[in-house]
């Protein structure tokens, strides 16, 4: 990347806002990737807790995933101009993934 620092303040610099989107699509994906594995590990779990207490956290599994990024303006744009407004966090594909984990099944990468 040929951005100076000085150019990063200037968010309208195409190099540098694509250099930013690349970063934040990275970061997406990583978190796509923890939250599966959290998933599938605390359907794991479950599996080796007492009947009531596996079960709550069968119930609960997805919960204190991340928070929805929707609201804020800088994931707007990311989304708005990496994927013309679709949110990759929200993409039926991955909550199929979700689903999977949640079941214990083995899934491909997304």
């Amino acid at each position: 990347m040929d951005c100076e620092w000085d150019d990063l303040n200037d968010f309208y610099c195409d190099k540098c806002a694509l250099e930013f989107y690349d970063l934040i699509d990275q970061l997406v994906t990583e978190v796509k990737h923890l939250e599966l594995k959290v998933v599938g590990l605390r359907h794991l779990l479950s599996m080796h807790l007492p009947a009531y207490e596996g079960e709550m956290l069968r119930c609960d599994i997805f919960r204190d995933l991340s928070d929805s990024f929707w609201a804020r303006p800088a994931y707007q744009k990311y989304i708005s101009e990496y994927y013309g407004g679709f949110d990759p966090m929200d993409s039926v594909s991955y909550n199929d993934l979700l689903k999977k984990s949640s079941r214990g099944e083995e899934f491909e990468g997304f």
